[in-house]
C-alpha cells in the first residue's frame, strides 16, 4: 500500500512543480468503448496541466471510463505532454503519455454481486485544440488506455477550458511571513458513494484540519464519518499530504495522497474486518472570499482492500489562522 502512494505522490510531484509558466484547467467528457468486447459506453474527466518548458507540459486527470455491462472503472493519471506550439494561439496539436491507476467495480452474479479490483496501465493521448485570444480553449482527444488485469479502451472526447497567465505565487505578495495564517479549519458536507454494482450513496461530513508547510505543501488530518451505506465503515481518520497551485490570488487547486483508518460499523451483520489502513487519493478547489475565510471542494477516492472502496464529494467552508 505504501509503495503505492510513494508512487502517487512521486506523480503529484510532477504534476505541481513550482514553476512560472502558464496552467491550464480542462474537463471533457465523450464515448468510449472496449477493446474487448466492443461495448461502447460514456467516458468523461477533470485534468490539470502545467508547462515545464516551451513545448512540454505535466497534467493531472481524474479519468470516468463509464458503465460496461461487467465494469465500472475510473481512476487517476499522471501524462508527460509534448505540443506544438510554445505560446499555443489558433489550432494546436498535443501527444501525452503516462501511468494510470485504476479502481474497477468489477461484477458478479454471487453474492456481494460485485470486487473491487485495482491495478496499474498506461494512458496514452492525442488530441487537436483551438486556443482563443482570450485565454479559453477547446479541444478534440483520442484516449488509449492500456492496462495490465481487465479490458483496454479507447474513447473519442470533446472538451473545454481556460489557460491562466502563470501560477500566483503567494511568496512574491505577501506581507509579514511571520504573520500570514498557516492554518486552516473546514468543516464539510457531501455524499459517500459506495463502489458497487448500483453506487448506492449516503449522507457524509468531515471536520479537517491543515497545516501549510511551504508554498507548494500542505499536509492534513480529517475526521470524516458516512451513512446510508453499507460500508464496513462508519467513520475514520484520514492523514493526507497534499501538493497545491495558486492559479489566481484567490483560486487554488491541489492534489493529495495518504491513508485512511477506518473504523468498523457494527450495524452491518455481514461486513468484514476493516482492512484498518487504507489508501486515499483526493483532490481539491478552494477559493478565497477574505483573506481568512474560504470555501472549498474535495473528492476523495478511497481505496481499500476488502470490497469497500468509496468516493465521498465534499463541500463546506473554511477558516484560516
Amino acid at each position: 500500500m505504501f509503495r503505492r502512494l510513494a508512487i502517487c505522490l512521486q506523480g503529484l510531484w510532477i504534476f505541481l512543480i513550482p514553476c512560472v509558466r502558464a496552467a491550464e484547467l480542462d474537463g471533457f467528457g465523450g464515448r468510449l468503448d472496449s477493446d474487448a468486447n466492443g461495448n461502447g459506453t460514456y467516458t468523461w474527466g477533470g485534468e490539470y496541466r502545467e508547462a515545464i518548458s516551451d513545448n512540454w507540459n505535466a497534467s493531472f486527470v481524474w479519468l470516468n471510463e463509464g458503465h460496461q455491462p461487467h465494469n465500472h472503472r475510473d481512476g487517476q493519471a499522471v501524462q508527460l505532454w509534448w505540443h506544438t506550439q510554445a505560446n499555443p494561439l489558433g489550432l494546436v496539436f498535443e501527444a501525452g503519455l503516462g501511468p494510470y491507476r485504476y479502481y474497477d467495480t468489477h461484477l458478479l452474479e454471487v453474492d456481494p454481486g460485485y470486487d473491487n479490483r485495482h491495478g496499474w496501465g498506461g494512458l496514452a493521448t492525442v488530441a487537436a485544440d483551438w486556443y482563443f485570444s482570450n485565454r479559453w480553449f477547446v479541444f478534440l482527444r483520442l484516449n488509449q488506455v492500456e492496462v495490465t488485469h481487465g479490458f483496454d479502451s479507447t474513447a473519442v472526447a470533446m472538451g473545454a477550458g481556460y489557460r491562466f497567465a502563470s501560477p500566483f505565487n503567494p511568496a512574491t505578495h505577501a506581507g509579514d511571513p511571520s504573520t500570514a495564517p498557516l492554518w486552516e479549519v473546514d468543516g464539510l458536507i457531501g455524499e459517500r458513494i459506495q463502489n458497487s454494482a448500483n453506487s448506492p450513496a449516503g449522507m457524509a461530513e468531515s471536520f479537517d484540519l491543515r497545516r501549510q508547510l511551504s508554498d507548494h505543501f500542505t499536509v492534513s488530518a480529517s475526521v470524516i464519518a458516512g451513512q446510508e451505506t453499507k460500508l464496513d465503515w462508519g467513520a475514520g481518520f484520514a492523514a493526507e499530504l497534499w501538493l497545491e497551485q495558486h492559479l489566481t490570488s484567490r483560486f487554488m487547486v491541489g492534489a493529495g495522497v495518504g491513508a485512511f483508518i477506518v473504523s468498523s460499523d457494527d450495524n452491518l451483520s455481514d461486513s468484514k474486518i476493516p482492512s484498518n489502513l487504507e489508501a486515499l487519493v483526493s483532490v481539491t478547489l478552494a477559493y478565497e472570499i477574505t483573506p481568512r475565510l474560504k470555501v472549498r471542494a474535495i473528492w476523495h477516492r478511497i481505496g481499500s482492500g476488502d470490497n469497500h472502496d468509496a468516493d465521498i464529494v465534499l463541500l463546506g467552508m473554511g477558516y484560516r489562522f
